[in-house]
């Protein structure tokens, strides 16, 4: 399906929303202009603990919103593994998937947070953007 050239309105079903969580303000706001220049909306988040707040906010307003997470790994606060088994225990947000983002090389554990895909750091923006629209059922 085309786009609606008048109205601004794409094929896809609804504009998609993404999640960004990092401690690294420079890192989260490449990925924000990375994400938002492919024409997807974007919140952030510095640590796990803000993170849960902001997706229940935004679960509320629209169930569907967002429809993924990219999730830094180690924060102070509140890291990655403690959001994800709070967000996994929560039925109201346990559904939104999470693309692990870690510096770490040895990534064993991650598979314990069941992530729909991993991405190391430093990250390919052209990865980083197939991978986030594969999640919320973008096609090209």
């Amino acid at each position: 399906m085309a786009s609606d050239g008048f109205t601004g309105l794409s094929a896809e079903p609804h504009t998609a929303h993404v999640l960004v969580v990092e401690d690294d303000r420079d890192t989260r706001e490449v990925m924000k202009l990375l994400l938002q220049m492919e024409g997807m909306q974007v919140s952030e988040a510095a640590d796990g603990c803000e993170a849960l707040d902001q997706l229940h906010t935004m679960r509320h307003a629209d169930p569907q919103c967002p429809c993924v997470i990219v999730l830094d790994m180690m924060m102070p606060r509140c890291s990655g593994e403690e959001f994800r088994t709070r967000q996994l225990r929560d039925p109201q947000v346990a559904d939104v998937p999470i693309i692990v983002l870690s510096a770490v090389a040895d990534s064993r554990g991650v598979e314990v947070i069941q992530p729909f895909a991993r991405l190391a750091k430093p990250f390919n923006a052209d990865e980083l953007v197939m991978l986030v629209r594969r999640a919320c059922g973008m096609h090209d």
